[in-house]
């Protein structure tokens, strides 16, 4: 009966305590989001010391204080300044020390920091984080791949981010069709080829095999062409101004048509490309 008690006390004790900090936390909520005061970043290592085994707690604790801090920006629609972001940056890299297992963060820090603040490398940072610790989840090294290539212009870095991501479980089976094209782009046309093929042989899905034929047909022709230009370059010495000049010196027989419906052209950079840009058009 004793223990009984004393177990009843003690609850009692930790449900008015509670109730007694409530309003003041909530008071503390709402001028953080009404004031948007961003305060003082902690070094992650002082607030591991101080969180002990509760880092999870801490870090949906911290996540909840700057998302109410940008939640008040956007309802104000206020524009955030450099060192908004940077204090954005220090805290989702705080957050993501704490528990580098917590998803969230690494969605906004992809959100924000990418499109609205143009810090690619710090959101690389971040993510790398999520593909280190997440190595079942595909949708960070998915990022990463299309951060490279749409933001920083890294093809190559995109393509490579993207294999990793169709490594993962259920990642889309178009991935490594995007990363061939990004190869391509990158000028490494016999690449892309080689890794698809690959790709195409483990393949099980009959649709999925059919789609990357066609494109390993489309780059096939291209690579063709592009072995054409580069013998033309040598024998003439200079480039051909366009593929026709091929046929006409005899270098080929004829321009092989584009499985996707296009032509293929030399653009202004002497790189052969499609009309169709590797991709049929919607009916």
């Amino acid at each position: 009966m004793n223990h009984r008690f004393i177990t009843i006390a003690l609850l009692a004790f930790f449900l008015l305590g509670y109730l007694s900090v409530l309003p003041f936390y909530e008071a503390s909520r709402k001028a953080i989001k009404k004031e948007e005061v961003k305060g003082i970043t902690l070094p992650p290592a002082i607030i591991k010391l101080f969180a002990l085994e509760y880092r999870s707690i801490a870090a949906d604790f911290l996540f909840v204080r700057l998302s109410q801090f940008y939640g008040g920006k956007v309802e104000t629609i206020e524009k955030a300044t450099k060192d908004d972001w940077q204090w954005l940056h220090r805290n989702l890299d705080l957050v993501t020390e704490l528990d580098p297992y917590f998803q969230d963060p690494y969605f906004m820090a992809n959100g924000f920091l990418t499109w609205d603040a143009g810090m690619y490398e710090e959101a690389e940072m971040l993510l790398q984080k999520a593909v280190k610790a997440r190595t079942w989840d595909w949708t960070f090294p998915f990022f990463i791949g299309f951060n490279r290539f749409f933001f920083m212009g890294d093809n190559k870095g995109g393509a490579d981010y993207l294999l990793m991501a169709y490594e993962r479980p259920g990642a889309w089976n178009l991935l490594p069709s995007l990363a061939a094209r990004l190869y391509y782009e990158d000028k490494k046309t016999e690449t892309a080829i080689s890794f698809l093929e690959k790709i195409w042989e483990r393949e099980s899905d009959v649709n999925i095999k059919k789609y990357y034929r066609v494109r390993l047909d489309a780059l096939n022709k291209i690579l063709f062409l592009e072995k054409a230009v580069d013998f033309y370059t040598e024998k003439i010495g200079l480039p051909p101004a366009s593929l026709k000049a091929l046929v006409d010196s005899k270098i080929i027989r004829g321009i092989p048509p584009d499985p996707y419906g296009g032509m293929f052209y030399i653009d202004k950079e002497g790189k052969v490309k499609s009309t169709s840009k590797l991709a049929r058009k919607p009916k």
